[in-house]
């Protein structure tokens, strides 16, 4: 229990004098009296009367109700301390949508189990997007925004505390799944961004500058990609030593996801511009097209990020699930509650026992 108001409590300090105050004007108005009786002896023998053994139970009650009113005057109160995580965080989420995010990393044996159930196995893309509806749950109060990128960058979302548009964005996203019809650009399944190339500097430079002004608590841009940088205006090395630049406090700090490893990595099949399916279950082709790890590695160090190298899709959830541990801005809220009033209603009771005794069983007679 603490106490709103303590320096009530020197007014404990009264309380003798008031009972003192109250003895000497019983005395000097002549409510103390003195009787004259003849023989003594026989007072003696009378003895004392058990109101007189409690002459002193109305003193009692006044000292006991001052000294409970003085504590309802000091406001005790009890105090509910609640950790909220992830306060005050701004976030910046750099989704790669390019082609080879259709690929999966999965074994000829683990792609047959899925198709066995008539399922398909989740790509790359699937897997970051599901990864990050989880991230989004596990945050608190922290302000969520999204660029996302392929041959171009550009803004999703703003940064928002509304995760409900954050999820219902996300399962808006679209990916370019390569399906072409000859003679005609773009793709044909209502993909948000066609994916033929990679800006991956372009992206990280637009989610700093919806950092560059925030008044969060902490700066983060999580970089999710499999590609290489090949179509940047601005130089991904460039863009991250910017990053790392910047003075303690306005330095946003980067989280670097490779996904993927390119090593029996497959692709699903296309012919004549559409997927290739066979009994309604897609068919893959080996892709082992090399990630350039040491280029993101370099992203990651001349921004004083952290770099994270997820070959498959557990090491991808685990890699995120450390991001939800540290990056956390932790802030402590008490909640007061007045418990003021039992100290009050006791005090009252005191004090009104007091004066009825005072007046009716311990009342002085003149």
């Amino acid at each position: 229990m603490i106490f709103a108001n303590p320096w009530m409590f020197l007014l404990l300090a009264l309380i003798p004098a008031v009972l003192g105050w109250r003895y000497l004007r019983d005395r000097r108005h002549g409510f103390s009296t003195t009787l004259t009786f003849a023989n003594h002896a026989a007072l003696r023998r009378v003895g004392r009367t058990w109101k007189s053994r409690l002459s002193w139970l109305p003193d009692l009650l006044r000292g006991a109700g001052l000294a409970l009113l003085v504590v309802a005057l000091a406001r005790p109160q009890t105090e509910d301390v609640e950790v909220l995580l992830g306060k005050g965080l701004d976030i910046m989420i750099c989704l790669d949508m390019s082609g080879s995010m259709n690929d999966i990393d999965r074994t000829d044996d683990e792609v047959a189990a899925f198709q066995v159930d008539s399922k398909e196995p989740p790509n790359r893309f699937q897997v970051a997007v599901e990864t990050l509806k989880e991230f989004v749950k596990s945050r608190q109060g922290d302000r969520i925004g999204m660029v996302i990128f392929s041959s171009e960058a550009y803004l999703k979302f703003p940064l928002t505390l509304d995760y409900k548009t954050v999820f219902n964005q996300l399962d808006g996203l679209v990916l370019d799944t390569l399906e072409r019809d000859p003679g005609k650009p773009g793709c044909i399944n209502g993909c948000t961004i066609t994916g033929e190339r990679t800006a991956i500097g372009d992206a990280l430079a637009k989610a700093f500058k919806r950092l560059e002004k925030s008044d969060g608590k902490g700066k983060v841009i999580v970089l999710i990609t499999d590609g290489n940088d090949n179509a940047s205006k601005l130089k991904p090395v460039d863009v991250a030593r910017y990053l790392g630049e910047q003075p303690e406090g306005m330095r946003p700090r980067l989280y670097t996801f490779m996904v993927g490893s390119g090593e029996d990595t497959k692709r699903p099949a296309i012919m004549n511009g559409r997927m290739v399916k066979l009994g309604g279950l897609m068919q893959y082709v080996a892709n082992n097209e090399p990630i350039d790890e040491a280029k993101l590695k370099e992203i990651s160090e001349a921004a004083k990020g952290v770099f994270h190298a997820t070959y498959d899709e557990e090491e991808f959830k685990k890699a995120f699930e450390s991001l939800e541990r540290s990056e956390r801005a932790e802030r402590k809220l008490a909640r007061h509650k007045e418990m003021f009033m039992p100290f009050l209603l006791l005090a009252a009771g005191l004090l009104l026992l007091e004066l009825v005794l005072r007046n009716t069983l311990f009342r002085r007679m003149p």
